[in-house]
Parts: structure tokens; C-alpha cells; sequence
């Protein structure tokens, strides 16, 4: 038995189908215009960007241009005054080896931080500065940094040039090239661990500052008959034994320099009054400090080779 769907089934089918169809064609009317759409606006802006990117090319070159004409190339801008303030560190010809800086170099073209930090590497510069003087104009002015100590293994250690150590009062290493009166009377430091000294770099030894803090104090005294101070010897971890020109010794700890210092003014007024010598003296005590006295002629007597206890109490309050 045959059995035929009825043509409103089929009429319902085809319908449905037709719908589909059409939401179909809608879509895909829909992505293409929205594709295009989206094309051209991918178009535009990159001819925007190629229209901006030739713009900003024909400005450098042609700035570039201008520049070179007006300032890079120009001869009025060429260098023919080195105004120089050196401080007796370098002679205008090896500042002009190191930097670069010549006559007739356009002063454009000069890189000034790169040059004061060449001048500022020189263990000898403590500070660089150069400036630019349109038109033609460059001064260079260095601030040389000051010895405070000479470094030395023993006190009978040459200074030699080009191979002897000084410091400064940070303590930079540095080895002078010639040799001068003031190097020549500069204090000996003796006890530092040379094997870890680098030119041009603070001495990291913690004694070091133990040394300048002293030297500062004993520097600065206002007594009227200071030492004069020959060398420091750090070679004991305690205490610093400083050696005056005339050959005398006195030692001091880290604790309480003034205090120490304030000891050794008693001291040295004692000797001028009485015309004593000092041999040694041992300012670390607080009470009865330990000195020794040179043997006097005048006093007729052995016995003021050394302080009694006496007058050690008495030199002590």
C-alpha cells in the first residue's frame, strides 16, 4: 500500500528550507561587507602612515641639512680658544691625547660628558668640568685631588716616581709621575695591605680611616707647639703609633681621639715649660699615662730619662 505525504507537508518543508537559505545568504552578505570594510579602512591608514612616515623623512634630512650648513660644517663654529684651568694635574697637550679636544674641531661635534668623564678617570682629578663658549670657545677647568698620606711598606721606602703610592683624604690611590717637595713631605702610612690597593680607587682598609681621623685631629691642633707628625704605623690591630719629626712615638687607640689628643696638648705643654723631650708616650690609658723623656743634660740626673709616677699622675688629670 502506497501512502502519498500531503502537499501542505511538503509545501512547509520547502518553506523551511527557503528561510534557512535566505538567513544564509544574509550572513554572508554581512562578513563580505564587513571584510571590505574593514580593508579599506586597513588601506587608509597605512597610506596615512606612508604619507606621515615620507613626511618625517624629507624633515630630518632636511634639518639634517640645515644643521650641517648653519652649525655642523660651518668654520665660524670651529674651535680656536682652549681656555684651560688644570691645577698642575696634566700639561694642554695630554689633555688634548685624552679628550680629543683641538683647535679647529667644530665645537659641535665635541662630546663634553664623554670628555669630562675621560678627565674625571684620572686617579689625579678629583673633579672635571668642561664647558661650551659659543662660537668658538672651550674651557676646561680640573680640581687635582690633594695627598695626605704616602704609602709605604717600611720607613725607609724611596719615593719613587711613577711607582710609589699616595692617597687622598677619601683615600683614592694614586701614583705620582714626578716628584715634588710637598710629596716628599708628606707622612708615611705604614701597616696597609698594598696587595689590594686598584689605582684610582678608595682604600677599602677599615684602618685607613682610623689613620685620617687621627691625622685630621692632630692637623687642626690649636696647641701652640703641635707635633709634626713623620708617619703612622698600623701594623698593630689595637692602635696607631705615630712617629714626629724629632723622632718621638706616641700611640693612640680608636676609642675617644679627643680625649687622647686632649692628653697629648698636657703633654706637650709639660715639655715646654720644663724644656723636656718626649721619647714615648702611651696616650691610650686614661690615668697615669705611660711617658718617657729624653735624656736632659741640664737636669743632671738619669732618672728624667723616664716620667716618675708622680709626675705621670700629675701629666694624666
Amino acid at each position: 500500500m502506497i501512502v502519498r505525504r500531503s502537499n501542505s507537508y511538503n509545501r512547509r518543508i520547502r518553506t523551511k528550507v527557503g528561510v534557512q537559505g535566505s538567513h544564509l545568504l544574509e550572513l554572508r552578505a554581512r562578513r563580505d561587507s564587513f571584510t571590505e570594510e574593514r580593508t579599506h579602512k586597513i588601506n587608509a591608514l597605512l597610506i596615512k602612515v606612508i604619507v606621515l612616515g615620507l613626511f618625517l623623512l624629507l624633515l630630518f634630512v632636511g634639518g639634517r641639512i640645515l644643521l650641517d650648513k648653519f652649525f655642523f660644517t660651518n668654520p665660524n663654529y670651529n674651535i680656536e680658544h682652549l681656555e684651560v684651568s688644570l691645577d698642575e694635574v696634566m700639561t694642554l697637550e695630554e689633555l688634548k691625547t685624552l679628550t680629543g679636544l683641538h683647535e679647529g674641531t667644530n665645537i659641535f661635534q665635541v662630546d663634553l660628558s664623554a670628555a669630562e668623564k675621560i678627565l674625571s678617570d684620572v686617579p689625579e682629578v678629583k673633579k672635571a668640568h668642561i664647558e661650551r663658549l659659543l662660537p668658538n670657545t672651550i674651557q676646561v677647568s680640573l680640581e687635582r685631588r690633594v695627598p695626605v698620606f704616602r704609602l709605604a711598606s717600611s720607613p725607609e721606602e724611596a719615593l719613587i716616581p711613577g711607582k710609589s703610592f699616595v692617597v687622598d683624604q677619601s683615600g683614592v690611590l694614586m701614583i705620582p709621575k714626578k716628584i715634588e717637595p710637598s710629596l716628599i713631605e708628606l707622612p708615611l702610612l705604614l701597616g696597609i695591605d698594598q696587595a689590594s690597593l686598584i689605582l684610582g680607587k678608595p682604600v677599602k682598609d677599615e684602618k685607613f680611616f682610623f689613620a685620617i681621623g687621627l691625622r685630621d685631629l692632630l692637623v687642626n691642633d690649636q696647641h701652640p707647639a703641635p707635633i709634626m707628625i713623620r708617619s703612622f704605623d698600623l701594623s698593630r690591630e689595637y692602635c696607631a703609633r705615630v712617629t714626629d719629626d724629632g723622632q718621638a712615638q706616641f700611640v693612640f687607640s680608636e676609642e675617644n681621639l679627643p680625649a687622647q689628643v686632649e692628653r697629648l696638648h698636657k703633654l706637650l705643654t709639660h715639655c715646654q715649660e720644663t724644656g723636656r723631650q718626649i721619647e714615648t708616650a702611651n696616650l691610650i690609658l686614661e690615668h697615669n699615662t705611660p711617658v718617657t723623656f729624653r735624656f736632659n743634660r741640664h737636669e743632671g740626673s738619669p732618672r728624667s730619662i723616664q716620667g716618675s709616677a708622680s709626675n705621670k699622675k700629675e701629666l694624666a688629670r
